[in-house]
């Protein structure tokens, strides 16, 4: 119970955490009245918010990261894939920013979560649609694609691996790396910190410590661009402890094989998803490839979109010909 919690806390003190729900801004206003937006009702009792943006052929409905993130990292993409042809669908599931927020805790299941994906398909009238889920919304693709491929055209996995314990072990052997450094520098040097487990490394990992893991390895770009930092001011972190247990014990690792959309795995050099994971998948699902974004990290549609989105429009583009 005791590592459990620590590990609670330190996940919420990562970048981009939010321990609170954030208050609504001129934005949020700003953004209920935005043409295309249509609030879905699921579980029969809550509504979340969707938004349609352009017109075209292919279907692309984006799952946000979190629990708790917003599609408004999203807000890139049709400058990058407008002369594509897409028709993009933003979604923030429930207990996002833009949705209706419940304190109960039954809704943090992972299969509650699959069908809320559902009924936002069936409301939006979406058939033979891409889906492309970034971080924790590439794990809730997964589990979608798994249990309901009928209706998708092609599969996107952006920034996750197959298996929770895997990259979240990388991922704080990155954070001992920057502690290992840091402690050089002054001349200092800690035993065992690749041994030494979370609950020892955790009084390591400081605001400076996780400031500079965020730089490595979450947004590289020196200057966040002013609609990502919104996003990071709207992610709603207030009810995910309910959730961590679902999220650490994840394991997709013996499903892999059942995916039967065509499906791109985007992973990225300096991410904390390590490149071993993209290509343990790829290599697993049938009818996949995969691409590294050389220059990029978790967030790799802002800080190497050259790389990020040629690859995704030539997957579409590729699918599309065999469609």
């Amino acid at each position: 119970m005791k590592h459990c919690l620590t590990l609670l806390l330190l996940l919420l003190a990562l970048p981009f955490a939010r321990a609170q729900a954030p208050v609504a801004d001129s934005s949020y206003a700003a953004k209920m009245r935005a043409p295309g937006v249509q609030m879905v009702t699921i579980d029969g009792k809550y509504k979340v918010w969707t938004q349609r943006v352009g017109q075209g052929k292919i279907k692309l409905l984006v799952l946000h990261g979190g629990p708790g993130n917003t599609h408004e990292y999203f807000e890139n993409f049709p400058e990058h894939l407008a002369n594509e042809g897409v028709e993009l669908y933003y979604y923030d599931q429930l207990n996002s920013y833009h949705s209706d927020k419940t304190p109960d805790k039954d809704v943090w299941q992972i299969a509650r979560f699959v069908e809320e994906v559902e009924q936002v398909r069936q409301a939006l009238g979406l058939e033979s649609f891409y889906l492309l889920g970034h971080s924790w919304g590439g794990m809730l693709a997964l589990e979608y694609a798994s249990k309901y491929p009928q209706h998708l055209k092609g599969l996107i996995t952006s920034n996750i691996g197959y298996k929770a314990t895997v990259f979240n072990k990388h991922r704080y052997s990155q954070y001992a790396d920057i502690i290992r450094r840091n402690a050089a520098k002054e001349g200092k040097t800690i035993a065992g910190l690749d041994t030494m487990g979370l609950v020892a490394l955790s009084p390591y990992i400081t605001p400076a410590v996780t400031k500079e893991f965020r730089s490595l390895h979450m947004m590289r770009l020196p200057q966040e661009p002013p609609t990502f930092t919104r996003s990071q001011a709207h992610i709603t972190r207030t009810y995910a402890g309910y959730f961590m247990p679902y999220m650490l014990a994840w394991d997709f690792s013996q499903r892999l094989a059942s995916i039967k959309p065509p499906t791109l795995v985007i992973g990225s050099k300096h991410d904390f998803v390590p490149v071993a994971d993209i290509e343990f998948m790829q290599r697993r699902i049938p009818n996949s490839q995969r691409y590294i974004c050389p220059e990029g990290s978790h967030y790799a549609m802002w800080d190497d979109p050259k790389h990020y989105f040629p690859a995704l429009i030539k997957f579409l583009r590729k699918t599309e010909r065999k469609g």
